[in-house]
């Protein structure tokens, strides 16, 4: 597919391709069914210096992107998952095939997601000007309004988690201070 250019995409996968990230999104993605996409972007939004959301970019962004998630994205991943450890009477070669194809559209679909959740809640970049500290705590901000939507209370092993996650999208801020903004969420 031809995806126009977008600087969050680009964010994303920079972050989810840095070391740790793509386990630790996984497991909050497990253990708590978060969209990861919503994730990177609400510490996107602080990254790029737009801010904290408010209430209404929550429900914005919520409405453009639940149905699509749960049903497109998910339901792609449930497939691809399926493929991966059943059906073992088919032909490895031809189920591996099909399960590529899936994932590519399963990426696409992600990627297509990102520009949803980009245009619901279209602001401005930032001066860039504030703090690394103060943007990623815009981020985790976003982030534990995000999750108190979704009635969720993190463990101190899913601070642990989304502190590295925090740390390698803003690379620079201490770890204490990621984990600190992480504990937010408990």
């Amino acid at each position: 597919m031809d995806f126009p250019d977008h600087p969050f995409w680009d964010f994303s996968l920079e972050v989810y391709h840095r070391e740790g990230v793509g386990a630790a999104c996984l497991h909050l993605q497990a253990r708590h069914g978060i969209d990861v996409n919503v994730m990177l972007f609400c510490l996107w939004l602080g990254h790029s210096g737009r801010g904290v959301m408010t209430d209404q970019d929550l429900r914005a962004l919520r409405a453009a992107t639940d149905q699509w998630h749960e049903v497109v994205v998910r339901g792609l991943r449930k497939i691809r998952t399926s493929l991966k450890t059943g059906f073992q009477e088919t032909p490895e070669g031809l189920r591996e095939t099909l399960r590529g194809s899936i994932q590519a559209a399963e990426i696409n679909s992600e990627h297509l997601e990102q520009l949803l959740l980009a245009a619901a809640v279209d602001r401005p970049a930032g001066a860039g000007d504030a703090p690394l500290a103060d943007r990623a705590a815009d981020g985790g901000r976003n982030f534990g309004l995000y999750l108190d939507s979704l009635e969720i209370a993190f463990q101190p092993a899913d601070c642990v988690h989304f502190a590295h996650v925090l740390g390698q999208a803003f690379p620079g801020i201490a770890p204490e201070a990621a984990l600190d903004i992480a504990e937010t969420l408990m």
